[in-house]
């Protein structure tokens, strides 16, 4: 469906019509030091990582996936459909796709899953937003990070 991740987060963000969409990849090489790159990398695209050092929630690539799903699909502020529910799982897959399969996958929440719809319990905020969460994928040669923000 994209040609390139360029078409890709011109389809995310036109999509996602609630709250804000952070979308980064870039070189792990040119991020910093290994121990804090997810930290650093945060920081780079104005997130603030101060309060989820060391404290970040690693998943697997399904469940990452998953949450991806999720936080496409609903505004997670009051729970309303979005314009990019449709694409959500295919967005997510395209994301994911990007990375090594053997790829490292984080994220800030603590996600409950009731009749078999995810949703987040509880995070480690690192916006000012009301909300946010998302997923960060590290492998050998790439970082990226897909993130939404809600406001109630």
């Amino acid at each position: 469906m994209f040609n390139d991740f360029e078409e890709f987060e011109k389809v995310l963000v036109s999509n996602r019509d609630s709250g804000d969409v952070t979308c980064r990849m870039k070189d792990i090489n040119q991020v910093g030091r290994v121990v804090e790159v997810k930290e650093q990398f945060l920081q780079e695209v104005g997130l603030n990582s101060d309060r989820i050092k060391g404290r970040w929630k690693e998943v697997d690539r399904k469940t990452a996936g998953r949450i991806l799903e999720y936080i496409l699909s609903v505004d997670m502020a009051y729970d309303i459909k979005l314009k990019s529910k449709p694409l959500a799982d295919q967005l997510g897959r395209y994301f994911l796709n990007q990375f090594h399969f053997d790829a490292k996958y984080y994220t800030n929440g603590d996600f409950e899953e009731k009749t078999g719809f995810l949703r987040i319990r509880g995070w480690i905020p690192v916006t000012a937003s009301t909300f946010d969460t998302g997923v960060v994928v590290m492998d050998e040669d790439r970082i990226g990070i897909l993130w939404t923000e809600d406001d109630d």
